[in-house]
């Protein structure tokens, strides 16, 4: 094997902090269709699903009952959230010039489409660091799908997922990758127990790659 490991990042409670934009927009979809909102730990234990499954519980909870109309709505919403107030979590961008810059290639896979994918990547300015953008354009694709189609890309090469939920963890187990859980993001540790690494802090990567991501 040659070459620097693949680095695969999930985007939601990884490299975004999703609340910072995801909270606002949910408490105003609520609260402008005469719905009670939910706490913030149940919207944000939703973060990381297909929008498909965020759709169905919302739906359970009384926005309804025109799905696609709900979609639009809190795209819309959420899209001039994330202009307005969309955060990384700490650190992120300086880690991930710091990877690059010693030639690690990087991915992300997330259960977001391309267009909210895009959108972050280009208002938090790091778009440009990335070599593969795998987003969810196809309820038919999995995270295991995906990231076997982006180690298809680096062939022979060690490869890291690192993700906050478990459809991360499992998703990386099943393509031969090392697992490093994010402990920070909105998965339970339950979900993060069977991650071969945690880290509490996103910029603990450069050092757990330096150690291990060499092939």
């Amino acid at each position: 094997m040659d070459g620097h490991a693949l680095l695969i990042f999930d985007l939601d409670g990884t490299l975004y902090r999703t609340a910072s934009s995801f909270l606002p927009t949910m408490r105003s979809v609520f609260s402008t269709s005469g719905v009670d909102v939910p706490p913030d730990e149940e919207i944000m234990g939703h973060v990381g699903e297909p929008f498909s499954a965020f759709l169905d519980w919302a739906m359970e909870r009384g926005l309804g009952p025109n799905r696609s109309a709900l979609a639009r709505r809190i795209a819309d919403i959420e899209f001039a959230s994330i202009v307005a107030r969309g955060e990384l979590f700490s650190g992120v961008a300086e880690t991930l010039r710091d990877l690059r810059s010693r030639g690690y290639p990087l991915a992300i896979c997330t259960n977001g489409d391309q267009e909210y994918a895009g959108l972050i990547l280009r208002t938090s300015g790091i778009a440009g660091m990335f070599d593969a953008v795998s987003a969810h354009e196809d309820e038919k694709k999995s995270k295991t799908r995906m990231i076997s189609e982006l180690r298809s890309r680096w062939p022979g090469r060690r490869a890291f997922v690192i993700g906050d939920r478990i459809h991360d963890v499992e998703a990386g187990h099943a393509n031969g990758c090392t697992v490093i859980g994010a402990a920070y993001g909105y998965g339970s540790m339950d979900e993060l127990s069977d991650a071969d690494l945690h880290i509490e802090r996103f910029d603990e990567l450069i050092s757990i790659v330096a150690a291990k991501g060499q092939n």
